[in-house]
């Protein structure tokens, strides 16, 4: 820590010596290997002012991960500038030589510098680095200060939000009813703002008239509860106002407007929210250099990587430079480390005013002071105007600030200088407790519960926001306040604006000459396209399971496909399928590109706080994108296209080979820019896979293959003339164009008429379209412009026009990218199912913060009902176990490339009922390691050591004895807080307690959760504290009888909410629980609450387990023994933190190894030998009674109906996912009722009739989609917490999801047949329309199953979007409509075929369907030829006709025979391979596809989930994976 007990804050713009150099003015290298290392560093460190005799001790720890680095202290911080300072100078230096041969050496020679290269850098350290930061690096500067300097004043701020802090969860009445109204509306104003009219709808205030003033060079600490307003300042001070329903007052900056800062220097306003949000597959070296390529003009680009390492280096995070950045889902940098990249890369905006919001979150207490420190030497070098948000500040945090800011429900009730301003409340009448943080202390002033009076002044003190600011504003402090505020705006009158037009000129000079000097960019559009294409080829590269899963769909797709069309003869006979596998060659890449949608959605946060950074437009990434599928699209076509064509049999010749392959590529890529632009429309993913999959049928029904162009244009007048609007549909008549125009299709003998003996070559026709009488060929542009209306002379017409399309679309996404933001703010209202205590509070509109705020304190009493006697009565016992847990010699270590990593070491300990036990440690010391390997949920690497409950090895019954809490709080977001505590009570309490007293425990637990008030509210709505207090009750309600696991409970918490939760943990420890807890930041008051200490260092090493003692005497006596002696004013918890780091030193100079201290102490030999005792004495005791032991506490079927409720109730709140499904049914079934609008008898009509009845086959993909990332969260939710906790098993789980689907099924499969069946005209009696709509209904039961079955076998999420197109292209073609049975290759036909579920849908269905219909042919569908001189047609062919299906037209006609093929619907049936008789057979064949999904689901959930099989996909992965990183080995090798 950097001067806790100085009593000045002098500027180091003060000191002389200071170094002259910012972070930020670094240029790249074009290498994307790791940056090249800084040269040696000097040892001699620049002293500050703020030193003091206590400071040395910080100055010698470390910051972060303390196996890789130092503590970061204010004099190394000034030795890394230092260094940087005299790197950039050398470079500068040789850039001003003339080039010569050393200059041209490899980077590899600068890496290896001997002592005359150490000598020249020695010599350039005189340098003037002046000229070269003025040549546009991070900033210029006049003397010892920044020219790029600017402060804060606000006068008379106020925000408000809109909308209510309590409603009522939309449910699918809601959603369905909004459809056409209140939906509709909010959507297109969000479009739209000025479409808003009337009313504005209900406003809050959430921060009322601030005034005051943030100077250059200075720090403010802005504190607050969760709720009181501290985000929604920094975001107004920020210039963030979007999301706020209004902005009223003066914010200036210098003497910049907000609206002028806003339009040309938003980047230099900048704000870093609390959330780590980033690429998770860019590794940290990458993200760093994106975002400085984006502030660095174009010839300062070489020091970069300079900067990059000095970022790395400076918050010790150098060794993960490649490793990526991750997040929940995707492994990466640790928490911590995650943290610290935010912070660089809030860094390289090289910003002016910074507003931090709550930046130490997951950090551990020294950590977070490192961290402050480092804002304090940026602030200090810089001049930067820094507003910074703590939660658990530490008094070492809050020396180092100039002023702080006490918000209470949106009121200023104090501001002004941070060392004044506990003397201020205790002048009031407020009293500070003892060993209490100042910062705790004044957060606890705005909480009736914690804050505390001078005796006899308890009446006399202003309570409450409203009297807190009253006082204020009344007060001297607030006076100098408003004075300060006049003089610094007279003093920038005085100096006309002086700094602000520095200001303005050092930005100038930073920006890239091609950029106007009014944009609030650094580099031209031109650049930011290419930095963020740069950018988009480290995304494709790094995300390496979908590259290799999305490149085997398509290889594999392509073969199968390939195959299925393979063989297909010159003959008319193919002509039809030859149409059709040139239709699935332009569609199928387009249908796998959904998986864009996802990515254009799930990045839209980082990309609106990259705008907010002034990083790129938002349209540079949509422009970026296009470009980067240049070539990722041609690597996919390319295989594709070589497979489909040569396996196809279509025409060979270079020229059609080509046009083919390019209509592909075009076509892809125009399918991909419309996703794009769905995605840029929607709010969320919901909407854009629900609008996405709309248009892919559009797409595939109305591009000319389904339904003949000569067909849609003139007949289908409800919906033809979307066929206009179908890039398809112009890409596919250039390609059957391509395909047919110089082929001559020689008659196939099966479409001769009439044939046979004794019929006469020269008087036969062709029973195909475009055949002219007396001829046995065809020509194919003659067949495309009979069947289709295509013509040839439209092919380079039909590119131009795709490539127009595609361009609308690219410009619209770009277009909408700019003008429309779906990133959310904070969140606001808590949301409640319907009751009567829930209507109350939504009707009283209780106030609350846009931040995820709680109905708490003073702003919302129902938050607090139980009073401070209330909450420190003691609980009844809650735990009859007298059990003892002890765990000896736990090593645990995980696989890494370089071999096992071991991250516990020989670890010892015990937890006893009464007894609560804090692991501690910095960042990555391995506390939560402990946690999950003690509660047996490590799901990888090796565990050894010994546990034991009493002596005897742990049972199967173990998990279910003891409660987890996780840290990031999982739960069903659907289910209210008393549904989740009543679901656990029932099922994980012992099955012999009754249900009444389950309930009547939940009850007890809610009231000492203090959360009575809120019981109805919906879990997803709920602010940091109450998720915490939920978790910690869930884990309660199920009352473990042998221990408690936390891990960090309070993470995100302020100091007053975190001690509310310690302290009901002491509680429920006085109540008999045993508890382990993992703790991050304990203030010395939450220290006391903890009867146990066990310290982990990094590696898992022991250094400390033994008990806290008052005060922390006893531990501190342990490390005072050892020459360390702790001040009497410091934190114990923090000493010890930092004296571990440290690693201190004897009075001999000595070196202290703190993990081999403790292994040698006679402490270990103590806990050691207690363990044994334990384990001897508790052994001895005799067993309860055997009874039986149950994995669950709960019978099955009781697990089934709870789950099952559970799951009903999650559908009917989550109305997007059941409207999607309703919407899907409905629009489908309109467009293909409609299209297909009252049929007729041709053979085009049957043809049409077995393509509506085809058309259900592209439902599945829409809902299949929507099914499986609801499957896939519940999945999630159960392995990680539920299952670990043995709540309920997997029978459970598989039948609770296949029955919450079913009456959605039930419903959309009336809907759909109702909007279908009747409109086409197909038969209406009741024998085939019943048997339509029972296998309409099973069809629904199916695609349902099938997405959960595919979901519980399928390793990841990612994996499963790419796989599945796979399946439903089986589903789609291999049935015999595409590609008839006969035409069939002989490996698929007597396998796939009767394999595929869809050829019993299809075959039944159209077997009910088109039983009897008669068949009447049109003109053109006949076959045509002349008969013999003197002879009839019926004369000449009626041996012919006796004998085919068909029929003459004209049979008396001496000339122009005509021959119609089919008579009735019986006989084109034929041709489909399906017999009327069989009907019934393929219900019950379906019917049982059906239930094998449903035992599939069951099946896979069992195998893969629970026994971990993996039926040998994990080898193949691992070998695509190798291929992968083979061709990346390449391409890195070419950069080189």
């Amino acid at each position: 820590m950097l001067g806790s007990n100085s009593d000045s804050l002098t500027r180091q713009r003060s000191q002389p010596n200071a170094p002259d150099l910012s972070l930020h003015n670094v240029r790249d290298q074009p290498s994307l290997g790791p940056p090249p290392p800084l040269h040696s560093e000097a040892t001699t460190a620049i002293p500050s002012d703020r030193s003091s005799s206590t400071s040395t001790n910080h100055d010698a720890g470390t910051w972060g991960e303390r196996d890789v680095g130092g503590h970061v202290s204010r004099a190394d911080a000034m030795d890394d500038f230092d260094s940087m300072r005299r790197e950039i100078s050398h470079i500068s230096r040789q850039q001003s030589r003339p080039r010569s041969a050393a200059r041209r050496k490899s980077i590899a020679s600068e890496k290896s510098k001997d002592l005359e290269a150490q000598e020249q850098e020695q010599e350039s350290d005189d340098f003037d680095l002046a000229p070269f930061l003025k040549e546009g690096y991070f900033e210029k500067r006049h003397g010892e200060v920044s020219a790029k300097k600017v402060g804060v004043v606000y006068r008379n701020l106020t925000v408000t939000g809109a909308g209510a802090t309590a409603v009522f969860v939309k449910t699918l009445p809601q959603a369905i009813l909004g459809t056409f109204g209140p939906d509709l509306y909010h959507l297109l104003t969000g479009w739209f703002p000025f479409l808003k009219f009337g009313n504005r709808g209900q406003t809050r205030t959430l921060i009322n008239d601030f005034s005051g003033v943030v100077r250059d060079g200075e720090m403010m600490l802005v504190l607050g509860r969760p709720g009181a307003g501290c985000s929604t300042f920094l975001k107004a001070i920020a210039n963030q106002r979007e999301g706020f329903a209004g902005v009223t007052g003066d914010v200036r900056y210098g003497s910049m407007t907000a609206a002028n800062a806003k339009k040309n220097f938003r980047g230099e306003v900048v704000y870093n929210p609390e959330d780590d949000v980033h690429f998770p597959s860019l590794s940290v070296y990458q993200t760093l250099r994106f975002a400085l390529l984006n502030k660095t003009k174009k010839h300062a680009k070489g020091e970069v990587p300079i900067i990059i390492n000095a970022l790395l280096k400076m918050f010790r995070i150098s060794h993960t430079y490649s490793t990526l950045v991750g997040n929940a889902y995707v492994p990466g940098v640790s928490g911590g480390e995650r943290k610290r990249v935010s912070i660089a890369e809030t860094l390289a905006t090289k910003s002016t005013v910074a507003c931090w919001d709550n930046s130490t979150r997951g950090l551990d207490s020294s950590t977070a002071l490192d961290y402050t420190n480092s804002l304090r030497i940026m602030t200090d070098i810089s001049n930067r105007t820094t507003l910074v948000t703590l939660y658990q500040a530490g008094e070492g945090i809050y020396d180092l600030m100039d002023k702080v800011l006490l918000i209470d429900s949106g009121r200023m009730v104090y501001q002004g200088p941070a060392k004044e301003a506990k003397g201020y409340f205790e002048d009031l009448g407020y009293q500070c407790p003892d060993r209490q943080t100042t910062a705790d202390f004044l957060t606890g002033i705005t909480d009736p519960l914690e804050r505390h009076f001078k005796p006899g002044m308890e009446h006399s003190v202003p309570k409450g926001a409203e009297e807190l600011e009253r006082a204020y504003k009344n007060s001297e402090i607030y006076k100098r306040v408003l004075e300060d505020v006049e003089t610094y705006e007279k003093q920038l009158e005085q100096t006309d604006n002086i700094d602000a037009k520095n200001f303005a000129q050092s930005v100038r000079e930073t920006k890239s000459r091609t950029v106007s000097k009014k944009s609030p960019y650094t580099v031209s559009f031109v650049q930011q396209v290419i930095n963020c294409t740069r950018r988009e080829f480290w995304l494709f590269w790094g995300d390496s399971t979908t590259l290799y899963s999305k490149f085997f769909t398509i290889v594999s797709n392509g073969l199968v496909v390939g195959s299925l069309f393979y063989g297909q003869t010159s003959a008319t006979d193919s002509a039809f399928s030859r149409g059709g596998s040139l239709f699935f060659g332009l569609v199928f890449l387009g249908w796998l590109q959904l998986s864009e949608l996802m990515k254009a959605v799930t990045g839209r946060e980082v990309v609106a706080r990259h705008k907010e950074y002034a990083f790129y437009r938002p349209s540079a990434v949509s422009i970026a994108r296009v470009v980067t599928d240049f070539p990722v699209i041609l690597l996919q076509v390319i295989p594709f296209a070589l497979i489909m064509y040569f396996m196809c049999n279509l025409y060979v010749g270079a020229g059609q080979f080509w046009i083919y392959f390019l209509f592909v590529y075009v076509s892809t890529l125009c399918v991909t820019g419309l996703y794009r632009m769905f995605a840029s429309l929607s709010p969320g993913i919901d909407d854009a896979v629900r609008f996405a999959g709309l248009s892919l049928n559009i797409l595939v029904v109305y591009t000319g293959y389904v339904i003949p162009k000569t067909q849609l244009v003139n007949q289908k007048i409800w919906f033809g003339w979307l066929y206009y609007l179908n890039p398809i549909a112009y890409a596919f008549e250039a390609v059957m164009a391509n395909e047919f125009d110089n082929r001559d299709m020689p008659c196939s003998p099966l479409q001769l008429v009439p044939s046979g003996p004794g019929i006469d070559p020269a008087y036969q026709g062709c029973a195909i379209a475009g055949a002219s009488i007396g001829q046995t060929s065809v020509q194919g542009s003659t067949y495309i412009s009979t069947s289709f209306g295509y013509t040839g002379s439209h092919l380079w017409r039909n590119f131009g026009v795709v490539i127009a399309f595609t361009v609308l679309y690219i410009l619209i996404t770009a277009l909408c990218s700019e003008l429309f933001s779906f990133v959310k703010g904070g969140g606001g209202a808590l949301v409640f199912k319907k009751s009567k205590n829930s209507a109350k509070l939504v009707a009283s509109g209780s106030p609350a913060d846009e931040e995820k705020g709680s109905v708490s304190g003073d702003s919302s009493p129902a938050a607090k009902v139980s009073s401070a006697e209330d909450a420190e009565k003691p609980l009844e016992r809650i735990s009859q176990s007298e059990s003892i847990f002890t765990w000896t010699d736990v090593n645990y270590s995980v696989p890494t490339p370089a071999g096992p990593k071991k991250l516990l070491n020989n670890v010892n300990g015990y937890a006893k009922p009464g007894v609560m036990v804090a692991l501690m440690g910095v960042s990555g010391a391995g506390k939560t390691t402990l946690l999950n390997t003690l509660a047996q949920r490590s799901r990888m690497g090796v565990v050894t050591g010994d546990m034991r409950v009493d002596g005897h090895p742990l049972g199967p019954e173990f998990q279910r004895g003891t409660g987890f809490c996780e840290q990031m709080d999982l739960h069903d977001g659907s289910a209210t807080i008393r549904e989740a505590l009543e679901f656990s009570a029932i099922l994980r309490q012992e099955r012999h307690i009754p249900r009444a007293e389950k309930l009547a425990y939940v009850e007890q637990v809610i009231d000492l959760l203090e959360l009575s008030p809120i019981e109805d509210a919906v879990v997803s709505s709920l602010g940091v504290e109450q998720r915490k207090r939920l978790t910690i009750g869930v884990e309660l309600a199920a009352r473990p009888s042998l221990l408690l696991f936390l891990d960090e409970p309070t993470s995100g918490l302020d100091s007053q909410s975190a001690y509310n939760i310690i302290r009901f943990i002491k509680k429920l420890s006085a109540a008999g629980q045993a508890i382990i807890c993992t703790i991050h930041q304990p203030s010395s008051v939450l220290i006391q609450q903890f009867d146990m200490i066990l310290a982990l260092n990094p590696g898992g090493n022991t250094f400390y387990y033994g008990e806290v003692g008052h005060n922390g005497a006893t531990v501190l006596e342990y490390f005072r023994e050892r020459g360390m002696d702790c001040p009497a004013d410091k934190n114990p918890a923090e000493f010890i933190l930092e004296i571990a780091a440290k690693g201190g030193r004897r009075p001999d100079g000595s070196k202290i190894d703190w993990n081999e201290e403790w292994r040698t102490s006679k402490g270990n030999k103590a806990l050691v030998d207690e363990i044994r005792a334990i384990e001897a004495n508790r052994s001895e005791l005799p067993r309860p009674e055997q009874i039986t032991l149950h994995e669950f506490a709960s019978p099955v079927w009781l697990q089934i109906t709870e789950l099952t409720k559970r799951m009903f109730i999650q559908h009917w709140r989550d109305s997007g996912y059941l409207y999607g499904k309703i919407f899907v049914s409905v629009i489908i079934g309109i467009f293909n009722g409609f299209t297909f609008y009252n049929l007729g008898n041709s053979i085009q009509d049957m043809q049409n009739r077995m393509f509506s009845v085809f058309l259900i086959i592209m439902i599945p993909p829409t809902i299949v989609n929507g099914v499986l990332p609801k499957f896939y969260a519940n999945r999630a939710l159960w392995e990680y917490r539920e299952q670990p906790s043995r709540i309920y098993g997997w029978a459970a789980f598989c039948t609770a999801n296949i029955v919450a689907e079913l009456p959605m099924a039930v419903l959309t499969s009336v809907i759909y047949w109702a909007l279908w069946y009747f409109p086409t005209g197909l038969p209406r009696s009741s024998g085939p329309s019943g048997y339509t709509f029972l296998m309409t209904l099973l069809f629904f039961f199916f695609q349902a199953s099938w997405g959960q079955w595919i979901c519980a076998f399928a390793p990841s999420f990612t994996v499963i979007s790419n796989l599945l197109p796979t399946f439903f292209v089986v589903f789609a073609l291999f049935n015999g409509v595409v590609r008839p049975y006969n035409q069939l290759s002989v490996f698929w036909r007597y396998w796939l075929y009767y394999l595929n579920p869809s050829t019993y849908w299809i075959g039944g269905v159209l077997a009910a369907t088109l039983d009897g219909i008669p068949v009447r042919c049109l003109d053109y569908e006949a076959a045509h030829f002349n008969p013999p001189p003197g002879q009839t047609c019926a004369a000449y062919a009626g041996d012919f006709v006796s004998k085919s299906t068909g029929y003459l037209i004209n049979p008396s006609a001496t000339a122009d025979c005509a021959f119609c093929p089919y008579t009735s619907g019986n006989d084109y049936l034929r041709t489909l391979n399906i017999n009327v008789d069989n009907k019934w057979r393929d219900f019950g064949i379906f019917l049982a596809f059906v239930i094998s999904n449903w035992a599939l689901v069951y099946f896979f959930i069992w195998s893969v989930r629970v026994k971990g099989y993996s039926f040998g996909m994990g080898p193949l992965f691992g070998l695509l994976g190798k291929g992968v990183n083979m061709v990346k080995g390449l391409f890195k090798r070419k950069q080189k």
